[in-house]
């Protein structure tokens, strides 16, 4: 069964990464001149969350809250801290936070024009169908990146669950910018 749900995992996080990084390569559709719909501005996970928050009164920009659960900490310094803090978002259904979280192509999925907001509609769906194995990363500790300049690799990392392992191996993170993000491998 942990298997099953491990490749179940994977595979969603794969899938919803794939769309995601997709949505990055696709040009932004002109605004139009008859809409009167505001433009929303991209932001990265450091100004939409507060490293350390514990209360839910801190809510990424684009999320919802239900008030059973606070918003995921987002912690960039490390690619190991990267993936938890994605993976955290994942399985907390915060759809945005993991598009802020993610990179392709060497730029923040939320430096390019509309791929943000159209990464948080394509993935956040998604998201619900992974929820229920959040339960399964609980405590989730990442270690041992192996960090070559401004890549790292999970192939090879202690983590506890130890199923942990085989969803990670499967992605990558890269350094922009002082930050780490999660990216296919």
């Amino acid at each position: 069964m942990k298997k099953l749900t491990t490749a179940a995992f994977a595979l969603v996080l794969a899938g919803s990464l794939t769309a995601c990084a997709k949505t990055a390569d696709t040009p932004a559709p002109a605004p139009s001149t008859t809409s009167s719909t505001p433009t929303v501005a991209a932001t990265t996970p450091s100004d939409t969350m507060s490293s350390g928050a514990t209360s839910d009164d801190t809510t990424p920009s684009g999320s919802a809250t239900t008030g059973t659960a606070a918003p995921v900490t987002v912690d960039q310094t490390t690619p190991e801290a990267a993936m938890t803090s994605w993976l955290g978002a994942m399985v907390a259904g915060e759809g945005q936070t993991v598009c802020n979280l993610m990179a392709t192509g060497g730029k923040t999925i939320s430096s390019i024009p509309g791929a943000a907001e159209s990464c948080g509609s394509t993935i956040t769906p998604m998201l619900s169908q992974i929820k229920q194995l959040g339960a399964v990363f609980n405590g989730l500790k990442i270690s041992g990146a192996t960090v070559k300049g401004n890549t790292a690799t999970f192939e090879s990392v202690t983590t506890t669950p130890a199923l942990a392992a085989d969803v990670v191996s499967n992605f990558k993170a890269v350094k922009i910018d002082g930050k780490w993000y999660v990216s296919q491998g």
